[in-house]
């Protein structure tokens, strides 16, 4: 991008400008917590639709609720700063929205710390891999829990748990690993829920396991009744990922992004399944409006 600006605060200001001061309780102790959006290009009607913006705002006041971080802000607000945001930068194509409020205070554990809310959009493509699939490990790290940092909180501290997962499973040659909890059963990956599918049902982990509560897969929860799927919020063994007859991890980074290996184990014929597809393409009819009506799932920003 060129002349690229960042929401801070309610201003837009230059790139450069959107700087936070290495002695900030964000920086130092990780007191930040975020959200990040999608929004898809529609070409025909000239809107950039930003896909379920009411809940990805709601989810950050929750975790800046828990973080007890005080501010005036309201979902009304942060929607319309993004969607400044969105036109100032001129973004008529795919784009990831990251919408952050950091402790931007030099203090310690005090509630009067002031909060800094920034906005950063910008183009972005698929994750690589959608069509043949990624080949995932199951980590030896285990994910955090509710009693020592919540998943729950979008929290930056919390992804150095999945950061650790993940160097390690690229370090074995995997492109990305699958977390298990405290109590042993799959809980998701480092920055995505995982399904399985087995005998035609759909199996995810339930936000009790130590998931983070992922609006990609409340929404694929949703559709699946509508597609007429079954589906089931169950502890999943690690074993049962060996057995599977397909997976796939969601989220808004990844989307929906198919699963062909585990521990080397080949998941069904080793190609994207067909309910994994079928899920797919309902998702993608949905952001760029085509088949289906999402219409209710998209905050369209006209140009």
């Amino acid at each position: 991008m060129t002349n690229r600006y960042i929401m801070i605060n309610g201003d837009i200001v230059p790139y450069e400008n959107a700087t936070i001061h290495v002695a900030s309780v964000a920086m130092k102790y990780g007191a930040s917590v975020f959200e990040g959006i999608r929004g898809y290009w529609n070409s025909s009607n000239k809107t950039l639709n930003i896909f379920l913006l009411n809940e990805h705002i709601r989810r950050l006041l929750e975790s800046m609720k828990l973080m007890r971080m005080k501010h005036n802000y309201s979902s009304k607000d942060i929607s319309q700063f993004i969607e400044n945001l969105v036109r100032h930068n001129l973004l008529k194509e795919d784009c990831y929205i990251r919408c952050a409020a950091s402790i931007e205070g030099e203090g310690g554990i005090d509630v009067s710390d002031p909060v800094m809310l920034s906005i950063d959009a910008f183009p972005q493509s698929r994750k690589a891999k959608q069509q043949e699939g990624i080949h995932v490990s199951i980590s030896s790290w285990i994910r955090i829990s509710d009693t020592m940092m919540p998943p729950r909180i979008k929290c930056i501290a919390n992804y150095q748990n999945g950061r650790l997962a993940t160097l390690q499973a690229k370090a074995d040659g995997y492109d990305n690993t699958i977390l298990l909890n405290q109590n042993g059963k799959i809980a998701e990956a480092p920055t995505a829920c995982i399904f399985l599918v087995k005998n035609g049902i759909l199996i995810t982990p339930s936000v009790t396991q130590g998931i983070l509560e992922s609006i990609t897969r409340n929404f694929i929860i949703e559709i699946a009744e509508k597609l007429n799927l079954s589906c089931k919020q169950q502890d999943i063994d690690r074993s049962e990922c060996y057995l599977a007859d397909e997976i796939f991890l969601c989220g808004t980074g990844v989307e929906i992004l198919p699963v062909v290996s585990v521990d080397r184990f080949t998941v069904g014929k080793g190609i994207i399944g067909n309910i994994t597809n079928q899920l797919k393409l309902y998702y993608y009819d949905t952001v760029y409006e085509k088949e289906y009506n999402g219409s209710h799932y998209l905050y369209p920003v006209s140009f």
